[in-house]
């Protein structure tokens, strides 16, 4: 894959976008939330998963790269990720709370239990091994379409299909600038998948 498409794929299918696109997914219009969940508790998830998994996280790495604790938002050195990690699990923890506190619908809490569960494995694989986070994220995407569809015989037929192409794209992009190893990409992906799934489960 060519260089510049692999970096674009990357920023496109950032991490900290997957919780975003998958409320947008989740509601898309004539899907089965759309219908269910109210506009007000549509508008609050929408505030608390962007605010805690997009603007917050990216204005700590922006804050640790002005601090030169890290050098660029791809952290590509494994030591340059602990604290990014530790800050977007606490975020996501605060996320969940929030949920929980507003009674918004029990499978919102769930699946941000999961993310933060998956980014907590992040965080201890991270001491010893690279993890692809990338994979984790687009892994936890498939887990919540497949978690749904299992769990709440919701038709999420479309999406499964679209998330595991882009999940081949992704590992292919990670793989194509060297940043990955297949088996890094594949742990990652498995990661994030098993993390929702089993949350959904409950």
């Amino acid at each position: 894959m060519n260089r510049k498409l692999a970096q674009f794929i990357s920023v496109v299918f950032h991490p900290v976008l997957m919780p975003t696109y998958a409320l947008l997914f989740l509601f898309r219009p004539n899907s089965f939330f759309s219908y269910t969940v109210p506009d007000l508790s549509r508008l609050a998830l929408y505030t608390i998963i962007i605010l805690n998994t997009l603007l917050f996280p990216v204005l700590v790495s922006y804050m640790l790269i002005r601090r030169g604790w890290i050098k660029s938002f791809e952290m590509e050195k494994r030591e340059e990720r602990l604290f990014p990690f530790i800050a977007n699990f606490l975020l996501m923890l605060v996320a969940s709370f929030m949920i929980y506190k507003l009674r918004l619908p029990r499978v919102f809490y769930l699946l941000t239990l999961g993310a933060a569960a998956s980014v907590l494995v992040a965080v201890f694989v991270n001491f010893k091994w690279k993890i692809s986070i990338h994979m984790i994220g687009i892994g936890g995407l498939v887990g919540t379409f497949f978690g749904l569809s299992t769990f709440l015989l919701v038709d999420l037929r479309i999406p499964i299909i679209f998330s595991l192409l882009v999940a081949g794209v992704i590992g292919t992009a990670r793989i194509s600038l060297g940043v990955h190893n297949p088996s890094q990409i594949y742990s990652g992906f498995i990661v994030g998948f098993i993390c929702e799934y089993i949350l959904l489960s409950i």
